[in-house]
């Protein structure tokens, strides 16, 4: 770790190449003696990449940034912060804290914090940012789970994020692929702690990972601007309903919450007055009886993932008021549509965007759409305009 890049004329320099390729900028001659241009590019990256996902951080002149593959791991500011406001107390652990982005938002809700990270390159650079930071957090360079074994500490927060990227596989989708594996060692987490808090891969199966987990008493499906980031899997020794949150963080939906073992039916309808697209975290639950059930909406089709209303509802996902409703006949359609300005979207139908943008001449649009799809089990295309 080069300290020397901390000298604001070195900030005030990255700064200035912000936007500038990280590849035609390492390329370049630089006015610093004691510095690499390999170190200088690390750090114009970092800040590229904290600019939009760690605003914290990018205003921050004493961090210094770890490589890139490093960066690409961590969690946004976002989503950290959104962990960090769901519980509080007095003593927590991240036991694979990587950059420590997740437990520097959970030192604002716990007053000890102990961050453990295994490589010792980057527990200093989270240590250094911690300082950086003014945070308390105790940070060790060591195995998470033979820390957590060895400690004599019951902590009111487990917090592990085990590596999708493992020796046996470049992207683990099963947990028992997971490095730790968190299945092995879900008996000493719950002995060490009243809450566990284990992140995973948002491909991860909700019931495989059911059924393979102990103790599980939430589930948190969090996306940021419509896209599935992490799920969020509490575990408590006192365990009982299992309770699933759908979070769509940086926009202004509602949230979605629901016992996962409650049945709700689904209620369809033809398409009324509004059509509803549910957000990806809705999606990712596949909990549709439930969205009927708690916003009053009804499904246009069994297969079609897309829902209705007479009335507008502050709805989890994106609105929209219907203009008109054709049987998809392509000759028709073709008529009233062709080389007209629509954004298109397909639900349950045997062609694909491409195609019929394809078929039909279609060109971008904004707010005016067309939905190729089916309802009541017959296709058609629904013109609407996106409120």
């Amino acid at each position: 770790m080069n300290l020397k890049l901390l000298q604001p004329v070195v900030r005030e320099y990255l700064l200035e190449h912000l936007h500038v390729n990280a590849a035609s900028f390492l390329l370049k001659k630089h006015p610093f003696e004691d510095i690499s241009a390999q170190e200088l590019a690390q750090q114009l990256i970092g800040l590229q990449k904290a600019r939009i996902k760690l605003v914290p951080y990018f205003n921050n002149p004493q961090i210094i940034y770890p490589p890139k593959v490093n960066l690409e791991q961590t969690s946004s500011w976002s989503t950290a912060t959104y962990k960090a406001n769901l519980f509080n107390g007095e003593k927590m652990i991240d036991l694979t804290g990587g950059f420590g982005i997740d437990i520097s938002a959970f030192a604002k809700a716990y007053n000890n914090t102990t961050h453990i990270e295994l490589h010792t390159d980057l527990q200093k650079l989270a240590e250094q940012s911690f300082k950086a930071q003014g945070l308390t957090t105790k940070s060790y360079a060591s195995d998470g789970m033979q820390y957590l074994a060895k400690s004599t500490s019951i902590y009111d927060l487990i917090y592990i994020d085990p590596s999708r990227k493992t020796a046996t596989t470049s992207k683990a989708i099963q947990l028992e692929d997971y490095e730790p594996n968190v299945i092995e060692n879900l008996d000493l987490l719950l002995s060490k702690g009243k809450i566990v808090m284990i992140k995973t891969s948002p491909m991860l199966d909700i019931t495989a990972g059911l059924k393979q987990l102990k103790n599980v008493c939430a589930i948190h499906i969090v996306a940021v601007k419509n896209e599935v980031k992490e799920l969020l899997w509490i575990l408590e020794n006192e365990a009982t309903d299992v309770v699933v949150h759908c979070i769509n963080l940086e926009s202004s939906q509602p949230d979605l919450c629901f016992k996962h073992d409650h049945k709700a039916n689904i209620d369809l309808s033809e398409p009324l007055t509004y059509l509803y697209e549910p957000n990806a975290a809705i999606m990712k639950s596949q909990a549709f009886g439930h969205l009927c059930e708690k916003y009053g909406v009804s499904k246009i089709d069994q297969d079609a993932h897309l829902f209705t209303s007479k009335k507008s509802i502050d709805f989890p996902g994106r609105t929209f008021i219907i203009e008109e409703i054709k049987a998809y006949k392509p000759k028709d359609i073709k008529r009233t549509y062709a080389k007209s300005h629509r954004a298109v979207v397909t639900r349950n139908f045997r062609e694909s965007v491409h195609q019929l943008r394809t078929k039909f001449q279609l060109k971008e649009h904004e707010t005016d759409y067309l939905f190729f799809t089916s309802s009541m089990g017959k296709p058609v295309v629904i013109q609407a305009k996106k409120l």
